[in-house]
């Protein structure tokens, strides 16, 4: 069986493609990472790469086609669970689009990943599978020079009997080989400093989409990057993409990098901004796990950084529910974490789920005392409910419901401004999802 892009052959010379992108500000990393890769692959430099505000995304397609002649696009679309129905709707007016022969459509992310059949099956030409900087770019080569691409590694797509094939991933990328994010496109955002983490909890879809091996950019690397960004932006705040920020270079996360962490602050910190420069490190877009407070990494970031708050992951109250669902700490250590980082002057902002699966109305109990704990040491509670997402060990689960006292108790928190989160819209999500179910 052959897959190919949707057009007759022609000298590579004569033809012309374009990528368009479906940028949205909840894929921006993703979006960020890809085009860079694009920009460093010299067989690329032809393309021509299409980055058009999301409510001119259609318009932008068939402009290109009509006005600019392109051959064919390449519609690159980055894909969170969440934003399923949307894509649901954009795919069918892609693939009922008159000029459909020449478009050919390529989803990623957490969710394609998972469920590649879902997305080939309503209208994608292929899927990339996993992390997309080495596939990615692979896949776009073999569509301008009409190569078939089904011996591609990290692909999926639908055979002559619309059976679906997943390929072979390509092993994982090493970080200081590709830029964080689109420097040639004027693409910047936070650094991503880790990828993949080896607890593999069961909600979490980081270790199917990344593996469990852990991987770091270097600081040198990271710092190289600090310097362009600064050399670009008067100003620049600078954020981190990982997993556990106290956990940056080492191989236990009990066990910080103290040097490690202290090569990447200082670098940073020595960097000359022609106005301000500031460093955010354990706090959003990333977090710290319980086990990597220290006094260590508390005096790091006092000393480097400018965040005066830090975001951990607690998750639940009950030690039985930790266990399940493979946390690596414990209630203590959560709790001991949050007193050190009040005596260093941090404000914590701790992470909960509710409605686990094996989750009884006494565990839940237990998560709200612990709450009460934390809210007592000035901690703010940021409120999840469980949605069992695809590539995890959830996946298919049933959430429990929440208590009803416990659901009066956080509804009063989120009016008083104790807690905050999308907790309700989760909540309501998934109950009226599995109350259509028994309909």
């Amino acid at each position: 069986m052959t897959v190919e892009i949707r057009s007759s052959p022609m000298p590579i010379s004569e033809y012309k493609l374009g990528i368009v992108f479906r940028y949205s500000r909840a894929n921006i990393f993703s979006y960020h990472s890809l085009i860079g890769a694009l920009e460093i692959n010299p067989h690329l430099s032809d393309i021509h790469v299409f980055i058009p505000k999301p409510e001119e995304f259609l318009q932008e397609i068939n402009r290109l086609l009509d006005i600019e002649q392109f051959n064919n696009l390449i519609i690159g679309i980055s894909v969170h669970s969440f934003q399923m129905s949307d894509i649901h709707q954009l795919l069918t007016i892609l693939n009922s689009h008159p000029k459909r022969n020449r478009l050919f459509i390529i989803a990623g992310g957490p969710h394609p990943s998972a469920l590649p059949g879902e997305l080939l099956n309503n209208g994608c030409d292929a899927v990339v599978i996993g992390e997309g900087e080495k596939t990615f770019p692979e896949l776009v080569l073999a569509l301008r020079n009409h190569d078939l691409i089904t011996r591609l590694k990290g692909i999926a797509f639908l055979n002559n009997e619309r059976e679906v094939v997943i390929r072979p991933k390509n092993k994982p990328i090493i970080l200081d080989e590709y830029p964080p994010f689109a420097p040639n496109h004027e693409l910047y955002s936070a650094l991503e400093i880790t990828r993949g983490c080896k607890f593999d909890c069961t909600y979490c879809q980081v270790p199917s989409l990344f593996g469990k091996t852990i991987r770091y950019r270097s600081p040198e690397n990271a710092i190289k990057w600090g310097k362009y960004l600064l050399s670009k932006r008067e100003t620049w705040d600078f954020r981190f993409i990982t997993p556990n920020a106290f956990g940056y270079g080492s191989k236990k996360s009990s066990e910080p990098n103290v040097s490690y962490i202290k090569k990447l602050l200082s670098g940073l910190k020595k960097l000359e901004a022609k106005k301000r420069r500031r460093i955010y490190f354990g706090t959003f877009p990333s977090e710290v796990r319980p086990e990597s407070v220290t006094e260590d990494t508390l005096n790091l970031t006092k000393e480097y950084c400018d965040n005066d708050n830090l975001t951990m992951g607690a998750q639940s109250g009950s030690p039985k529910i930790l266990k399940k669902i493979k946390r690596g700490h414990t209630v203590e250590q959560a709790i001991n974490a949050v007193d050190l980082a009040n005596d260093f002057g941090f404000v914590m902002n701790v992470d909960f789920i509710l409605g686990f699966p094996e989750e009884t109305i006494e565990e839940q109990y237990e998560t709200i005392d612990l709450c009460k704990q934390l809210i007592a040491k000035n901690c703010r509670i940021h409120m999840h409910y469980l949605i069992p997402l695809p590539g995890t060990k959830y996946f298919n689960s049933k959430p429990t419901s929440i208590a009803l006292e416990i659901l009066k108790t956080i509804r009063k928190w989120s009016n008083d401004g104790v807690i905050f989160g999308s907790w309700q819209h989760q909540y309501d999500l998934i109950r009226n999802n599995t109350n259509d179910s028994k309909n």
